[in-house]
């Protein structure tokens, strides 16, 4: 007695087509009652189901598409819309057509009666099986793509968010301190003025020594906290953003009377000097 061969659901796939204005390409299958359906076929030996929903869209529409993301997959078990009795199972992709509109080019397995449409025009079309699940499906990936970029805008605003405050609190760290600094400088000034006084004889005294000491370890602090001592020597151009002119008329420094500094790069206090 000869066995009986097993027979099993066939693997098809579908393709829901959307053009750049978002609307959908739809046609009457003749193997489908001639309603409305997708672009589709059977998923040959050896072939990917991406490849294969590639090529039955080249041969039944002549078009190349593009592969976004799978959408649904479901089954058809003896569909009466079909022309056959027939079990399939399907493998329904979302595609992306970047080209022209008329260049659809349906073949025999189509009635020539085709049309990109709307996903509101769509769905008051006479849809075959499974056409109008795989339509509504597009309608939630819709949803949630638009949730999705919302929440992804959300996390990018927030993480900017925190960069600004980061870098508004690195500012404040840098500047807070102006104001202490601003009161140290002042002290600094009076050790140098007095170190400038001291008389040839006394310069080598243990009270000198501890003053210059003290002065060192007050410019250490300064430097430590990123304020710098401006250069300015007798004969450089004057430079307002970095000088401040007590006396004198001219374009050169004739004399500093005070030295100028800046903090993280910034001006502190200008050097003042009389020009010429």
């Amino acid at each position: 007695m000869k066995k009986e061969e097993k027979k099993y659901p066939e693997p098809i796939v579908g393709a829901l087509i959307v053009n750049k204005e978002g609307k959908v390409l739809l046609a009457r299958g003749k193997k489908w009652g001639g309603k409305y359906t997708c672009f589709g076929g059977h998923v040959e030996l050896g072939e990917s189901l991406e490849d294969a929903i590639k090529r039955e869209v080249k041969e039944e529409a002549g078009l190349d598409v593009e592969v976004i993301d799978k959408l649904l997959f479901q089954d058809s078990v003896f569909e009466k819309d079909f022309h056959k009795k027939k079990h399939f199972v399907f493998t329904d992709f979302l595609c992306k057509y970047g080209g022209n509109n008329s260049s659809v080019r349906t073949n025999k397995e189509y009635e020539n009666e085709f049309d990109w449409y709307t996903i509101n025009e769509a769905l008051k079309l006479d849809l075959a099986f499974g056409t109008r699940n795989i339509i509504e499906s597009y309608i939630k990936y819709l949803e949630t793509k638009k949730y999705l970029d919302s929440w992804k805008r959300c996390q990018a605003d927030f993480e900017n968010y925190k960069k600004d405050q980061a870098k508004a609190r690195e500012e404040f760290a840098k500047f807070a301190k102006m104001d202490m600094i601003l009161q140290i400088l002042p002290v600094l000034d009076n050790f140098e003025a007095s170190l400038s006084h001291v008389p040839e004889d006394q310069s080598k005294s243990a009270w000198v020594a501890g003053i210059t000491h003290i002065k060192r370890q007050i410019e250490d602090v300064l430097k430590n906290n990123e304020v710098l001592e401006i250069e300015v020597k007798v004969g450089d151009k004057f430079n307002p953003e970095i000088h401040e002119a007590i006396s004198g008329k001219g374009e050169k420094v004739k004399k500093v009377l005070q030295k100028g500094y800046r903090l993280n790069g910034r001006i502190l206090r200008a050097a003042r000097v009389d020009i010429e």
